[in-house]
């Protein structure tokens, strides 16, 4: 049994990876054909794992689980249907980039013209980056925080929350980096290769399993590195991607050695938030009191960091 997991700590997240691959060449490159018969099938298999497993065990709290029911019905079956439209009716165009279609941009500088392989490997890196962008906007200024703060009021990352969201948030972090990879021209194909194989990864970062993933912490936002991202000492909470690279670029990637959990996870100030009330979370960023601190810029604990060792972390 301990041999057994510890080759499923160290090997998952691969398995997932590569079986993500093999479906996309198995099944073709329908999304609807892929999130029934691979999607769907990865996150119920990531949740049975999850109970059996868990790296934090502890009781759910009152309305807790309802809550990211209701949020993960919401964002799968509107945002995701409105995603699809969408991405649907540009690549119903004559080409699926829009600065190719108006003339903008001439169809010899779109990706599709690379190799299928570099084409998905740039249609991550795009799309992640702008999720990089969009996600740090969220986090430092006040008027975005107030909507994804609702991602971050659960006590602890699981699967279950990782879709407990404003509508709005989920909106913003995910249509504008669709939107800047739809204008590079990447081929039909790509797109859905991508979108598959970010989807795993993105599951992966909220899957309360003790998994370990040595190396691959520092190239992909693993569950390890990116709870961290989660905790209520702000100089932490930090690992905005979901391809560290752009952590790494731009300095906010943050793994401690010493420690590999954070000493609390959620929301700095709970004062009046209503935790697990999915529907009184939605009214929330329109209420006139601001239930959490209002976000620190990372730029300002970067610069404070240089001045902390790891084991002397900055405390809020």
């Amino acid at each position: 049994m301990n041999a057994l997991h510890w080759l499923f700590t160290r090997t998952f997240t691969y398995i997932s990876l590569a079986l993500a691959i093999l479906a996309i060449y198995v099944i073709g490159y329908d999304m609807g054909k892929l999130f029934l018969w691979f999607i769907l099938p990865f996150y119920g298999i990531s949740l049975l794992f999850q109970l059996l497993a868990p790296k934090i065990k502890a009781p759910l709290e009152k309305n807790e689980l309802v809550t990211d029911i209701i949020s993960n019905t919401v964002t799968i079956g509107v945002v995701n249907s409105i995603q699809t439209w969408g991405v649907g009716i540009i690549f119903a165009l004559s080409s699926s980039s829009l600065l190719i279609h108006f003339g903008i941009m001439d169809a010899k500088y779109g990706l599709a013209d690379l190799p299928h392989w570099l084409q998905i490997v740039l249609g991550l890196l795009i799309m992640d980056f702008f999720f990089y962008v969009t996600h740090r906007i969220a986090h430092e200024v006040p008027f975005f925080w107030r909507f994804h703060a609702i991602h971050h009021c659960a006590h602890r990352v699981t699967f279950m929350n990782a879709y407990r969201v404003h509508p709005i948030d989920a909106m913003f972090r995910r249509y504008v980096p669709l939107f800047f990879v739809m204008l590079t021209g990447i081929s039909n194909e790509a797109f859905v290769a991508s979108a598959v194989i970010g989807s795993v990864l993105a599951t992966v970062t909220h899957l309360n399993i003790d998994l370990r993933h040595g190396w691959f912490n520092y190239l992909i936002a693993t569950n390890e590195n990116h709870r961290w991202h989660h905790s209520t000492n702000i100089s932490e909470a930090k690992n905005f991607s979901v391809i560290t690279v752009w952590d790494h670029l731009f300095g906010t990637f943050y793994l401690p050695r010493d420690r590999d959990m954070p000493e609390k996870t959620g929301l700095v100030d709970e004062t009046d938030y209503p935790l697990h009330n999915y529907w009184q979370l939605l009214l929330q960023p329109f209420r006139k009191k601001k239930a959490d601190n209002a976000p620190v810029k990372t730029s300002e604990l970067m610069n404070e960091d240089e001045a902390l060792s790891p084991s002397q972390p900055h405390l809020q």
